[in-house]
């Protein structure tokens, strides 16, 4: 199965909803059964990347009808697809959140668009920051997958970073940010619940699981499994990593030779990455 964007539809459009219009450039994913979902780009929100459309259609495959009394929590839900689509296949208790204000903004106007009403509790946090304690049967992360940049390329993005671009967090700091995710991790999620997580091979998986495991001295508190692989070519989110795309591959490189990412190039200097889909448990 696989879930298909559709940009030859997309154009600017006029949309009402709760009475009010909202402009934009439009876009169509299809994941199968007829599910399909209706979205607006927004500079500085994340259009759904080709790992994004491979995890919703992993929910997609891997969701039961026995879920849907099931409660469920996307963490840095973006555009707010996978939380839209766990209410289109009958979820109810669905909390979202994202870091970024903008993101929340996006995600319930796609909910209006595609629901005409708003039933998904979306809210502003950092990871688990803000949200009360409480345990989710279902915990959907798709994090950062790109590593912590160098202090030179760092201060490259920042010269050229322009208003309406997406910021430098979006895409790196990866294996920070999922170190803190699985800290976290155990407090939230059931007894016997899953968090599904989508991680960039461009992240160092192995450097973050084996950090992971070191941690907590070999016994770690969560299980994993490798679920599904995916090889997806490299493509550039914004118009500044587009111009720096010479010192990223620099920067790929140097992960590499430290046995911090993992990735294969073509002839053509194209840059294939690894999409891998793991599930985390609590260890018995």
């Amino acid at each position: 199965m696989q879930g298909l964007i559709d940009h030859g539809l997309a154009g600017k459009h006029y949309f009402e909803c709760n009475q009010v219009e909202y402009p934009g450039d439009t876009y169509k994913i299809y994941f199968g059964l007829g599910l399909q979902l209706d979205l607006i780009h927004s500079p500085n929100v994340f259009q759904v990347s080709l790992a994004g459309v491979r995890l919703g259609c992993y929910l997609l495959r891997s969701f039961s009808s026995n879920r849907t009394n099931n409660s469920f929590l996307d963490i840095g839900t973006g555009s707010g697809i996978h939380a839209l689509l766990i209410r289109k296949l009958g979820g109810h208790d669905i909390v979202a959140t994202d870091i970024s204000e903008h993101a929340i903004e996006q995600a319930k106007l796609h909910e209006l668009l595609n629901f005409k009403q708003l039933a998904i509790s979306f809210c502003a946090s950092d990871l688990f920051n803000n949200l009360p304690e409480r345990q989710f049967e279902t915990i959907i992360f798709n994090p950062p997958g790109w590593r912590t940049p160098s202090p030179s390329l760092t201060q490259r993005l920042e010269i050229i970073a322009q208003t309406g671009q997406l910021p430098i967090q979006a895409m790196f700091y990866g294996e920070k940010v999922i170190a803190r995710f699985l800290d976290d991790l155990p407090r939230y999620l059931a007894p016997s619940g899953r968090a599904i997580v989508g991680l960039n091979s461009l992240v160092g998986i192995r450097d973050v699981l084996d950090r992971y495991k070191e941690t907590h001295h070999g016994a770690p508190p969560l299980t994993y499994r490798l679920m599904e692989r995916h090889t997806l070519p490299l493509l550039y989110y914004s118009d500044q990593w587009q111009m720096t795309s010479t010192l990223l591959k620099r920067e790929f490189q140097h992960w590499a030779n430290h046995d911090l990412a993992a990735y294969a190039t073509d002839k053509n200097g194209t840059i294939f990455w690894s999409y891998e889909i793991i599930e985390f448990y609590h260890s018995t």
